[in-house]
């Protein structure tokens, strides 16, 4: 909204203009920026480099299997979309919404992510690795398995989501806040410093703990 204020740790929301017009299109094209449409289409396992999508909205599409590489996208809401086995290399995502979609084994790795929001989205085994995230809010969603090695997280604020079995081995963290959300079997856990956790999930992570830093826990009747 023009003229309020948000702290530097508040996500600026996605700014798409209202009456945007229906894009009747079903292929993607390299060098391309596609501005202020409404994408519905089926994009299934094309490939397109150097696009960019900018104050727009997908709504019900299918860009399973997509490759793009570097994508730009700006001001974007992804809504209701097929995103499984999306595979994006050098992209920018700023001021972009995902809602209701399906990533599933979503490779994202290396990404930068600023101001993104992820509401009720599935992206389980999703390749995450070495991301760099900026200011970022999940809502309801599902991680498990996914893969965050080596991510730069700051100002990220997880509600509600499961992330059972992440990866976090060598994540740098600032301002990250997972209350709330389910952490049991993550990997790596010893590098969830600077993580903001809840008192009811320090005994689902015991075992990640004493894993990453290699306790050995026995019974105290134990003589071996």
């Amino acid at each position: 909204m023009p003229g309020s204020k948000r702290t530097k740790n508040t996500v600026a929301l996605a700014r798409v203009p209202d009456g945007i017009d229906h894009f009747n299109v079903t292929e993607l094209v390299d060098n391309d920026e596609w501005s202020a449409v409404l994408l519905t289409a089926d994009f299934t396992g094309q490939d397109a480099e150097d696009f960019e999508l900018r104050e727009s909205v997908a709504r019900g599409g299918r860009w399973s299997g997509v490759t793009l590489t570097r994508f730009h996208a700006t001001d974007a809401v992804f809504e209701d979309c097929d995103l499984s086995g999306l595979v994006v290399h050098e992209g920018v995502f700023r001021r972009v919404v995902f809602l209701r979609c399906r990533m599933t084994g979503a490779v994202l790795a290396g990404a930068s992510l600023h101001d993104v929001r992820i509401e009720g989205c599935t992206l389980d085994d999703a390749n995450l690795r070495m991301i760099e995230v900026e200011r970022m809010d999940v809502v309801d969603t599902t991680f498990t398995g996914a893969d965050f090695y080596a991510a730069t997280l700051t100002h990220v604020r997880a509600e509600r989501c499961d992330m059972r079995g992440v990866e976090f081995s060598k994540l740098k963290a600032d301002d990250v806040d997972l209350r709330t959300s389910r952490l049991e079997d993550v990997r790596g856990a010893d590098a969830l410093r600077g993580v903001t956790i809840s008192a009811d999930q320090m005994l689902p992570l015991a075992r990640s703990l004493a894993v990453a830093l290699e306790i050995t826990v026995v019974d105290a009747d134990d003589d071996d």
